[in-house]
């Protein structure tokens, strides 16, 4: 498998594009959005513990001192800071001056759908998802990843993930056990002209059976036939979903970096 690309015009275009739908779709459903000198911050008091829409987000140049008085002014009541970062060279500023300080530091690939799938894989398996189902295995996905989290904390995050998802006019589709009950997920959202494939999950049992390619290709297939201008996916650069996504058309376009840390709670004495 071929390494990251160069990024070119074209490719960088699609970047901003899909940055863009990304912030316009914070900037939808936080409760409130502030610019802040190098970037912007979105914050939602209703839903405190979703990362996603409590994010100080850097798009333009900042030294790691600046970004860090930032993420204090503006997320010094949550449990958490949550920063996205454009510009790699503050990325990599950032990263060292944070190392071993109990930030988790994550790349996200972004992909844009620009080939045809290395080989033919049947997707007769695949079927529509209700929202209800979709919600079952996200749950259990977050319990996978995030075995102590309270109940309410996913409350949270499943009351989100139901905004996004009407917002973006999303569709469920997955594929059934021998018991009739979803093993594996996708969605497919559409709006603008943009297509976005997100959440990839298979659950552990059901594993290596190539219930993924099969989803994502039809998610691709229907992006293609619905005429959308562009289709994205974002990968973590770090696993090796990235190459599965490649497998089927995806290209990288460009790459976006996270940091995030817990803030623990004040020590009680006595």
């Amino acid at each position: 498998m071929s390494g990251p690309q160069e990024p070119t015009p074209y490719s960088s275009r699609l970047r901003d594009l899909i940055l863009e739908q990304l912030r316009d779709t914070i900037w939808s459903l936080a409760d409130e959005v502030k610019d802040v000198g190098p970037g912007w911050v979105s914050r939602s008091p209703s839903l405190p513990d979703v990362w996603a829409i409590n994010q100080l987000h850097i798009s333009k140049a900042a030294s790691p001192a600046e970004v860090m008085a930032l993420a204090e002014q503006y997320q010094a009541d949550l449990s958490f800071r949550h920063l996205r970062v454009e510009p790699e060279a503050t990325a990599r500023e950032l990263e060292t001056a944070l190392h071993g300080a109990g930030w988790k530091i994550d790349r996200e690939v972004f992909m844009a759908l620009m080939g045809r799938p290395t080989r033919e894989v049947p997707t007769d398996a695949v079927v529509p998802l209700s929202e209800e189902q979709m919600a079952t295995l996200m749950r259990r996905w977050l319990r996978e990843d995030f075995p102590d989290v309270e109940a309410g904390r996913l409350d949270q995050v499943d009351d989100y993930t139901r905004r996004e998802g009407k917002l973006w006019a999303e569709r469920g589709f997955g594929i059934l056990d021998d018991a009739g009950a979803p093993a594996a997920i996708t969605k497919l959202r559409s709006r603008s002209g943009i297509g976005w494939v997100e959440d990839v999950y298979t659950v552990p049992e059901q594993r290596n059976r190539g219930f993924a390619r099969a989803l994502v290709t039809h998610a691709s297939t229907l992006a293609r036939s619905g005429g959308h201008d562009l289709t994205f996916i974002i990968a973590d650069d770090n696993d090796w979903p990235k190459h599965l996504y490649e497998s089927i058309g995806f290209r990288r376009v460009g790459t976006v970096w996270t940091f995030h840390r817990p803030v623990p709670p004040p020590r009680t004495t006595g």
